[in-house]
């Protein structure tokens, strides 16, 4: 595989545990969007993160596209994406980004949620960092090595392990896995808790830059073993009482997104901004990842795979598969409202 301060801020940990993710920011609309003549008088509230896949989020309010569709759009800003994903479960926001697991333990667990678009393809979003003295799969033999579970760093780490025929467990020859929060990665390799992490931006590009002698060990594409996918979901009653408001809002994120990829550089800025984040740093970050606005049928397979494998490690308990992704996935709102950005 190839080579390529401690920061509050958190992304994509695990569902669990994550009621204590606040908003840092509450209020983001911004004085450029004019609100046109809503279709509901009622907030459509995005729960974003600090991060490079949020990027055509900010735009999507601060440059009035939302108001542009008539949707009275927000977004919150939470040190997670996560945060998000927690406010649309518990009714407190409409919209949230996330990964196919991330979308299906809700939801599992009754929550009102559905997938209705594929956002992001990173090419360079998670990776594996490592400390001093890694320089090769063997080497992690003994190591430790941190990760979120149930994320897509967690299936990472299945599948770099699988490939190297390396075993997670205590033994000499075997790979330690803790469970470490984002904020502490880069501390616990100052203090030499963990050798490694398997994790993803801003972590893995400040880890050189902080740890003497630490580096990005590879990115997730290298080798073919992780190419990560993000996805858009909705609360699922909002969007079914209020098909029209749904619809203007898929529509207004798409336009969000294609701004975005037309305008940059102006949305780095924006974002960066917004985010409080080191331009540079983030526009490296951008520069991994691919912004996309679709809903295909070929995404079920995708689903089924990432589902087959956290069920296989026991994260999961569906029992039928193919009905519970038909069911978690809702292409209705693109075939009516945006039928070039769908093939159903």
């Amino acid at each position: 595989m190839k080579n390529d301060r401690k920061s509050a801020i958190g992304r994509r940990g695990a569902i669990v545990g994550m009621g204590g993710v606040a908003a840092l920011s509450l209020g983001a609309r911004s004085s450029l969007a004019q609100p046109a003549t809503s279709r509901n008088a009622s907030k459509v509230v995005f729960g974003i993160g600090l991060s490079a896949p949020f990027l055509p989020f900010v735009p999507w309010i601060d440059k009035g596209i939302a108001a542009k569709h008539g949707v009275n759009g927000e977004y919150k800003i939470f040190e997670s994406g996560l945060g998000g994903v927690e406010a649309v479960v518990t009714g407190n926001g409409q919209v949230c980004l996330g990964s196919e697991v991330n979308m299906a333990r809700p939801r599992l667990s009754g929550g009102s949620i559905v997938s209705v678009a594929r956002s992001l393809v990173a090419r360079r979003d998670q990776g594996i960092g490592v400390g001093p003295g890694i320089e090769k799969p063997d080497d992690f033999k003994g190591k430790t090595v941190a990760v979120i579970r149930t994320t897509g760093a967690d299936y990472l780490l299945s599948r770099f392990l699988e490939r190297h025929k390396l075993r997670e467990g205590t033994g000499p020859d075997e790979v330690k896995v803790i469970a470490v929060q984002p904020a502490e990665w880069i501390p616990a390799i100052q203090r030499g808790d963990i050798n490694a992490f398997f994790g993803w931006e801003p972590w893995l590009s400040k880890l050189p830059q902080i740890v003497k002698g630490a580096k990005v060990y590879a990115w997730a594409s290298d080798d073919d073993l992780y190419h990560q996918w993000l996805f858009i979901a909705f609360r699922e009653d909002w969007a079914r009482q209020n098909p029209e408001l749904a619809g203007a809002t898929y529509l207004s994120l798409a336009e969000a997104t294609d701004w975005a990829n037309a305008n940059k550089e102006e949305a780095i800025d924006m974002a960066a901004k917004k985010f409080r984040l080191n331009r540079n740093d983030f526009a490296n970050q951008v520069a991994g990842v691919d912004y996309v606005f679709d809903t295909k049928r070929a995404y079920y397979d995708r689903y089924k795979v990432m589902l087959g494998w956290a069920i296989g490690r026991g994260y999961l308990k569906i029992d039928n598969l193919d009905k519970f992704v038909t069911e978690a996935y809702y292409p209705d709102i693109a075939k009516k409202y945006a039928p070039s950005r769908t093939d159903f």
